[in-house]
């Protein structure tokens, strides 16, 4: 809105007001000149104090007068709402008394004068703000309440509207605690609208509050741990593994033995697993152990049978019988058994995970159950028909996906399979300084032998190179492509 119309709007409450009192009423009470008076409902600049008298002696709403918001009166309104926007239009003046100071004859010879002045005004200003910030708390408390609630239950339209709420809020409560609390939840918000790089702003600052000038304390390792997996999450696997080592060296000697920093070292190893050293990876997934954290024990043990597998150490089933827990885990063993395409395995993996995962991965297993098991393609073409949505998801989403429907759109003897290669293609040559998941890569390049005979020697390369760097799982198709 622009400042002419701003002038309007204001003009027009002030209409209003002249509506319900007259001039010469308005004048008495608020101890103004009618003239004055006059003067303002006409366009004429208004002072803070005018506005003032406004609200105290008339009951005006300030945020109505201001800005438009609520009701007229402040009696239309819930008391301590009026309270507050009372003390904020006092704290206006308290900052504007400030600023009409002339600080700049503090040099000449009434320089104490000024600056008693000056100690007052500031004194009034932060006894304002103290007590402003005092009163939003609890409201700033409840609406953070509210608005992880609505994001919790992906209500998304109402947790818009309460962070519009929140981040009026948010500018006047000081609450240390309370401004973490919102960052948090702004960064889940972000993630679920997904926004990757709005959620790893705000997880960022979040780590930021908790760096100190000794180092790194166990909730700031906290911070740092979400944040990483935040990165990783998002294909970004060297930024979350300099993180994950950078705040492993922070935390010095004091810190090695918190639970969080034994997760955080597991995840360092599972970072190694996903850029292309398992040997590393697992090295320090072992060296995490023991967790005595029993919230942090699944997710390592996860880590744990992920690279066992990777690394041709147990088969599928023997990953089935560590028995690895939550919908993560089963996520991982789903999308695992996807590149094998064996049914056996694929029948056991939907037997023991796809009613755990609420990922898109569980969509394409059920499809890729009744090719690979039952030997019904109906189903499958039906829904590469109208694969993808147009929603909006990060690349490497985007990737999983995508090499995902090329290999049940192979599998099916879809006519559109060699176009979605190509789009998986493209993906890649996107990705920039992402590296996909070594799963989904060697989905892609599964794909590529099929597909591509003109690079199968590629597809090749990247089997072979990663069974010298310890990934036992591909020694099969490495044989198979001598």
């Amino acid at each position: 809105m622009s400042r002419k119309q701003d002038t309007a709007e204001f003009q027009s409450r002030l209409g209003q007001l002249s509506e319900r009192w007259s001039q010469s009423e308005i004048a008495r009470k608020t101890g103004t000149l009618r003239n004055n008076v006059s003067r303002y409902m006409h366009g004429g600049k208004m002072p803070v104090e005018f506005a003032a008298s406004l609200v105290r002696n008339l009951g005006v709403n300030p945020a109505w007068l201001l800005v438009g918001e609520g009701a007229p009166l402040l009696s239309d309104v819930n008391a301590q709402t009026g309270r507050m926007a009372g003390e904020l239009l006092e704290l206006v003046e308290a900052m504007n008394a400030v600023a009409n100071l002339q600080l700049g004859s503090l040099t000449g010879k009434h320089h104490l004068r000024m600056l008693r002045e000056l100690n007052d005004a500031l004194g009034r200003y932060e006894t304002l703000r103290a007590g402003i910030n005092q009163r939003t708390g609890p409201i700033f408390s409840q609406l953070l309440d509210d608005y992880w609630a609505a994001l919790e239950a992906w209500n998304l339209d109402k947790a818009d509207d309460l962070r519009k709420a929140a981040e009026q809020v948010a500018r006047l409560c000081d609450d240390d605690a309370l401004q973490e609390r919102f960052e948090r939840t702004l960064s889940f918000h972000a993630f679920l609208r997904r926004d990757e790089d709005e959620s790893i702003l705000h997880q960022s600052r979040l780590f930021q509050r908790r760096l100190s000038g000794a180092g790194i304390d166990e909730a700031g390792m906290k911070e740092a741990f979400n944040l990483s997996n935040t990165l990783q999450s998002n294909a970004r696997l060297d930024d979350a593994l300099a993180l994950c080592d950078a705040a492993m060296a922070l935390a010095g000697q004091r810190g090695r033995q918190w639970p969080v920093t034994r997760l955080m070292r597991a995840m360092s190893g599972y970072i190694w697993m996903e850029r292309g050293d398992v040997r590393e990876g697992l090295r320090r997934v072992v060296d995490a152990h023991p967790q005595t954290s029993a919230a942090y024990r699944a997710v390592q043990h996860s880590m744990l049978i992920r690279g066992l597998l990777l690394a041709g150490d147990i088969d599928y089933r023997g990953a089935v019988d560590m028995r690895g827990e939550g919908p993560a885990h089963a996520q991982g063993m789903l999308s695992y058994a996807m590149w094998l395409e064996d049914p056996d395995v694929f029948e056991l993996a939907c037997r023991h995970y796809l009613a755990l995962d609420q990922s898109p991965a569980t969509q394409f297993a059920r499809l890729l159950r009744e090719v690979l098991v039952e030997g019904r393609k109906a189903n499958a073409l039906k829904f590469l028909k109208t694969y993808p949505a147009k929603a909006r998801m990060p690349l490497n989403e985007q990737f999983d996906q995508e090499v995902f429907a090329t290999g049940l759109a192979r599998l099916c003897g879809a006519k559109d399979t060699r176009r979605r290669h190509a789009r998986a293609w493209k993906l890649i040559e996107q990705s920039g300084e992402r590296c996909y998941s070594i799963v989904a890569r060697t989905m892609h390049y599964r794909n590529v032998i099929a597909l591509e005979r003109s690079r199968r020697a590629e597809a090749g390369d990247f089997f072979t190179e990663h069974l010298e760097r310890g990934y036992g799982c591909f020694r099969g198709i490495v044989e198979a492509l001598a």
